[in-house]
């Protein structure tokens, strides 16, 4: 409701710097007309109102979208506040999560609908966090940064460890790796080298001391159980996923399915929506609708590499899971794009 009236006084008392937005991102709003016709023939043809349930989704998430890009652009929002904000918003679920009890066996939710969705806040969140903190001056950077960074880290890997989300825990190496490259490879000195050295070599000590307290505890978590068991769960397949259901059924391919009304496709092995970003707008809105999509990210106006770089976290996590709902991935597209701008 806070974000719905943002949007009015945007477009109302901004409209013409809202519009500019627009113009700059034009195939956002292409995307979002096109996904409100295929949706509207669906919702004819089968009677069935969830395809103006997710319609509705997108029209929120690409309205947030156009007011993050124009805000930042504006410098209306400070980046510095945003990620103490972050900060605080994990220290809100980590208070939670000593609240509802430690507990390693069984997978937590906390706030969520379920233990993916907090992965994916999680990997989202400090996505965000990274793009923010990557194009932060250098004269801003402090002790305090160094100590909110660590913590910012820290609390969003327990929540991804206590989620047991296997998707979540690949996107958060792949962070740490942009971090060490960025951090010690592009910037390295002595000092940089000695720290990471001496930390490596702790983590090593405390690791060979208590060997088989660690072993045993990790034995009877939900996240090695399930780790142990990749290939062999019935959702780590393809078809698990829901990606058989674009071989199933070829004819929805062009101009896509829809989103809503998944009863329909019964032959497919998992019988809801597409667990998969990429392959849920595929198949939903077909080669027209997936081309659209894919053109976000080849913008003359942008620097392909920069934008693919700092959404990829979010985008690998969307292989297994369709994350393209959250606001949060918005979020993150608007910076990115902003923060890639050819200037």
């Amino acid at each position: 409701m806070i974000l719905a009236l943002l949007f009015a006084v945007l477009l109302f008392k901004m409209p013409s710097h809202f519009l500019n937005s627009i113009r700059e991102n034009k195939r956002v709003m292409i995307f979002m007309i096109y996904i409100t016709y295929i949706n509207l023939i669906w919702l004819i043809l089968t009677g069935s109102i969830s395809f103006s349930i997710y319609t509705l989704f997108y029209l929120f998430n690409v309205l947030l979208f156009y007011s993050t890009y124009f805000l930042y652009e504006k410098s209306f929002i400070n980046s510095k506040i945003i990620r103490v904000a972050i900060l605080f918003t994990l220290i809100i679920q980590f208070v939670f999560l000593l609240k509802s009890g430690l507990s390693f066996n069984t997978r937590n939710m906390l706030f969520f609908n379920n233990p993916n969705q907090l992965g994916y806040f999680a990997i989202a969140i400090i996505n965000i966090y990274f793009i923010l903190g990557i194009n932060q001056k250098e004269d801003d950077r402090g002790r305090l940064e160094i100590i909110q960074n660590i913590l910012v880290y820290v609390l969003a890997f327990i929540l991804i460890l206590f989620s047991s989300s296997k998707a979540s825990i690949f996107s958060y190496i792949l962070i740490l790796l942009y971090i060490l490259y960025i951090e010690l490879i592009e910037k390295v000195n002595l000092l940089k080298i000695f720290i990471s050295i001496l930390l490596a070599l702790s983590i090593i000590v405390v690791f060979i001391v208590n060997f088989n307290t660690i072993s045993n505890m990790a034995e009877n978590t939900a996240l090695f159980n399930r780790t142990e068991k990749i290939g062999t769960e019935s959702d780590d397949s393809l078809a698990g996923r829901g990606y058989d259901r674009i071989v199933e059924y070829p004819k929805y391919l062009l101009f896509g399915a829809g989103e809503g009304d998944f009863k329909r496709f019964s032959l497919s092995h998992h019988k809801g929506e597409l667990h998969s970003t990429v392959a849920n707008i595929l198949f939903s809105y077909g080669i027209i609708g997936f081309i659209i999509f894919i053109s976000f990210f080849f913008n003359s106006k942008f620097y392909i590499k920069r934008v693919l770089f700092y959404m990829s976290p979010i985008l690998l996590y969307g292989l297994s899971h369709n994350g393209i709902r959250s606001p949060l991935f918005w979020i993150a597209l608007a910076i990115s794009f902003q923060y890639s701008k050819k200037e």
